[in-house]
């Protein structure tokens, strides 16, 4: 249960403690991301820019269905599906997880697809059902599994560890170094 991680098999697994960091980090995010636009929202609607939701104070609430709240309650519904899913199915982390440098996989170490990443998130779900019971569940598991990575056929591993190449992976040719920074490029000819 430790922060660190734990190693069993070929995957340097994410411990509890750091997942559910990096969680918190991400809903920090996406909390101060629906305050930043509800703010923006407040101010413009305040300037007269466009109408209120109808929802603040002292306003009336004969707005409900309007346009703009349609478009105001779909933000607030789509931004954390597209946060999970767009960053897990793009990069195999969340900011959250950048930040702890932890990255979730297939269970055979190949990375996550869109519609993988997309069944993940709605697990989140099963969890939430459980009372967090499938989230803690990861706590015990020997391989570091929530209820929804159990469910998805998904592990949450160390990225600063690399992957042994027999776990899903091709040992391919070395990558090229990156180009530095501080030396001109080559003249044309």
């Amino acid at each position: 249960m430790s922060g660190s991680g734990a190693t069993s098999g070929n995957f340097p697994y994410a411990g509890f403690w750091t997942r559910a960091a990096a969680r918190i980090i991400d809903l920090v995010l996406i909390l101060a991301a629906f305050n930043v636009v509800y703010l923006a929202d407040r101010l413009g609607s305040d300037a007269g820019m466009w109408t209120g939701s109808g929802f603040g104070e002292g306003e009336p609430t004969g707005a409900g269905l309007s346009p703009a709240n349609v478009l105001r309650a779909l933000f607030f519904l789509s931004f954390p599906v597209f946060y999970y899913v767009y960053l897990h199915g793009t990069y195999g982390q969340t900011f959250g997880k950048m930040a702890l440098k932890i990255r979730v996989v297939n269970e055979d170490g190949s990375p996550l697809d869109h519609r993988k990443a997309f069944l993940r998130w709605l697990g989140y779900f099963l969890c939430d059902l459980t009372f967090n019971i499938g989230y803690v569940w990861a706590a015990f598991d020997h391989r570091k599994q929530g209820l929804h990575d159990k469910v998805c056929k998904t592990l949450v591993i160390r990225a600063d560890v690399p992957l042994p190449a027999a776990a899903g992976r091709e040992p391919g040719p070395p990558e090229p170094p990156a180009p530095s920074l501080d030396t001109p490029p080559d003249p044309p000819l």
